[in-house]
Parts: structure tokens; C-alpha cells; sequence
């Protein structure tokens, strides 16, 4: 992720975020493949089973649509997600 790079006498570090787009997005494949093939997921209950929310910005209630931080846009969570979603809400 990060590199060094030699450039006149003096090492740059540089980060490469061609590749970390690239690792956050095969993430979410793998989290959304390992949800959705397991007998047993529970409903998210950050955003009701949606997935995600549209931000009112307009007059008329509509915005940009944002996934849900909790269940990365699949509407389900693994029962391991729903303790520590229970308590982050206790604090």
C-alpha cells in the first residue's frame, strides 16, 4: 500500500490509492458473499433491513443515498455484528 520512491537523492514515501480502492471494494465482495451464503443472518437493525439511507437534502426529501455502515449495503448482519452493534448503542 505504501511504497518508497527515490527521487533525486531523497526517499518519498508514496501510497498507492489505485490499491486501496481496490482492497476496500474486493472486502465488500467477500463480506457480501460470506452474509449472504450463511444460514443464519439477522436483520440490521442500524438500518432496518434497507441497507441503507437517503439523506434528505431537498425540499422534497430526496439526497444522495449512503450504505449503511454496519451491514456495507446488504440489509443483514452476522449475529457477531449485531453484539457489538448492541454495544456500541449501550455507551
Amino acid at each position: 500500500m505504501i511504497s518508497s520512491v527515490e527521487k533525486e537523492g531523497a526517499t518519498m514515501k508514496t501510497v498507492d490509492y489505485g490499491r486501496l480502492d481496490y482492497e476496500y471494494r474486493q472486502h465488500h465482495v467477500r463480506f457480501r458473499h460470506y452474509v449472504e451464503s450463511r444460514p443464519r443472518k439477522l436483520t440490521c437493525q442500524e438500518c432496518g433491513g434497507a441497507g441503507g439511507y437517503t439523506e434528505p437534502i431537498l425540499d422534497d426529501g430526496s439526497g444522495p443515498y449512503f450504505d449503511c455502515d454496519w451491514c456495507e449495503g446488504t440489509g443483514f448482519v452476522m449475529p457477531f455484528l449485531r453484539g457489538l452493534w448492541l454495544r456500541s448503542r449501550k455507551l
